[in-house]
Order: C-alpha cells, then structure tokens, then sequence
C-alpha cells in the first residue's frame, strides 16, 4: 500500500499559488482598464500576499514576479485613484458631485 501524503499536498499548495499570483496580476491590469476599479486593486493585493507567503510550504519560485507585480501595481492604483480626484477634480467638485447625487436619490 502506498502512502499518498507525500509530494501531492505540496503540488497542490504551489499550484493554489500560482493561481493566486496569476489571478493577482489580471485583477491588478484590470482595475487601470476602470479607473474606478478600487475593488479589484484590493483583491489583486490579497491575492498577491496570499501567494507571496511562505506557508503553507513550498514557497512560490517562478511566478513569484507575477504576484510582486500584481500587489505593486494594485498598491499603485489606490494610490493614484484619490490623487487624480483630489488633483483634478478637486474638493470643491467632488462635493458638487456629491450633492448632485443626493439630489437625484432624493428624487425617486
């Protein structure tokens, strides 16, 4: 009888990773397509952290740039996303924005 506990749990671990790094660099090049993609730039984040962890063991090796890019590009986008609303709209627009929106919920 052969005991199956060996390699196969930890090909299955790496490949859980480099779904994570793959997936945290699509969510990541996606969120620039919608600038208003915050939502995807923290999933890309957390995918990336989850595949950028050394446990549960084996530690990820070749996709390993992947998920650094996906957490840096994900960082990046919720940074730049407030600093263009600030920059180029401004505080006074983002509140008539603001307004115009409660206006039109009041509305209904």
């Amino acid at each position: 009888m052969q005991n199956h506990d060996g390699p196969a749990p930890e090909a299955a671990v790496l490949g859980q990773k480099y779904a994570y790094a793959t997936a945290s660099l699509i969510l990541s090049l996606l969120c620039f397509v919608n600038l208003a993609g915050l939502e995807k730039a923290v999933i890309a984040i957390v995918f990336g952290v989850l595949a950028l962890r050394r446990r549960p063991a084996p530690a990820l090796v070749q996709r390993r740039a992947w998920a650094m890019a996906g957490v840096a590009l994900g960082a990046g986008m919720i940074v730049l996303v407030p600093a263009l609303i600030y920059f180029v709209i401004g505080i006074d627009g983002l509140r008539e924005i603001v307004e115009a929106l409660a206006r039109l919920g009041a509305a209904k």
